[in-house]
């Protein structure tokens, strides 16, 4: 993907879970404990779900449209520059400036991506100085990002060139993965295979260091599917940019069963198109001291969907 544009709808689609439910893409799933099961989850969408049913109605039944946020287009942003960067052509690059020169790339990719999304800034209720804020923070995730890979390129450059360290740390990236049996599809950031061992790493660029529950459910997906397509993975883990450290967690039988479990719940829990099948379910994540759901009008203020989508409509 070259353009930003389509790096929004991408992650959107992730998120939002719009998927069409095309047989020839994702079959029917074969075990009975889907009997008439047919929509197909996003890791993103079955979080939603648990964290709000009546926003999982709103988001992914009515498919109302939700606004931009700045950590979306950060996000976009980031991920693109970490996804591409292992596609630049070093070769021509002497070995012992090829860290140097890998932090310049680095630099220079964010400032020309985060300049190209000028125009989803520009849409966003905040100020310009705001804006240069999370610019700054976003580009200390990806410096952030360059010295995590600069730690685990010294040890190899005992023993091999920067250009071989460099090949053997480059992974697999932005990995379409699906799970036929539990009706799931989404978008793995990172595969690493290094020694027969595969390990899935997500990119996050939230300020808790720690794998949370809904993080573990994530990875465990993740696992899940994996495990369907290729083999089972030895490890899964996330790089939190902002603190720039990785953390990792072991693939268990337990991690997965538990993936396996939750999916088919929401899939049991989401044939309906009746919005009294979809409870509120009240929490911080409702309103917060620096913003709100973007369903809030809908569930606290009487606002109707039509209203809902026109306002939208009139943002856009």
């Amino acid at each position: 993907m070259t353009d930003l544009t389509q790096w929004m709808d991408k992650l959107e689609s992730e998120q939002e879970a719009e998927i069409d439910d095309t047989p020839n893409e994702v079959p029917m799933p074969t075990n009975n404990d889907l009997p008439g099961a047919c929509r197909v989850q996003s890791p993103s969408s079955i979080l939603t779900h648990r964290q709000c049913p009546r926003k999982y109605y709103y988001r992914y039944i009515e498919r109302l449209p939700g606004g931009k946020s700045i950590h979306l287009v950060r996000g976009v942003v980031v991920h693109k520059v970490l996804e591409d960067i292992y596609d630049v052509d070093f070769s021509q690059v002497p070995s012992d400036s090829f860290l140097s020169s890998l932090k310049y790339v680095l630099q220079e990719a964010f400032l020309k991506e985060w300049t190209k999304a000028s125009d989803q800034l520009a849409e966003l209720d905040m100020s310009p100085e705001q804006i240069d804020e999370y610019r700054d923070e976003s580009k200390l995730m990806v410096d952030n990002f360059y010295h995590h890979i600069y730690d685990r390129m010294l040890p190899l450059l005992e023993t091999m060139s920067a250009h071989e360290a460099w090949k053997q740390l480059t992974p697999e990236r932005e990995i379409q993965m699906q799970s036929p049996q539990n009706l799931v599809r989404g978008f793995i950031d990172v595969v690493e295979n290094f020694d027969g061992k595969a390990a899935i790493i997500d990119y996050k660029t939230s300020k808790k260091l720690q794998i949370t529950e809904d993080y573990k459910l994530q990875l465990g997906i993740y696992a899940m599917m994996h495990e369907e397509l290729r083999k089972p993975a030895d490890e899964v883990g996330i790089l939190f940019l902002k603190h720039g450290q990785e953390l990792r967690i072991p693939v268990t039988p337990e991690l997965v069963e538990n993936a396996r479990t939750v999916c088919t719940h929401v899939q049991l829990h989401t044939k309906s198109t009746n919005p009294g099948d979809y409870p509120m379910r009240t929490s911080p994540l409702c309103k917060w001291r620096s913003g709100q759901c973007e369903y809030y009008e809908l569930c606290f203020e009487g606002e109707s969907v039509p209203e809902y989508k026109g306002r939208m409509n009139l943002k856009r």
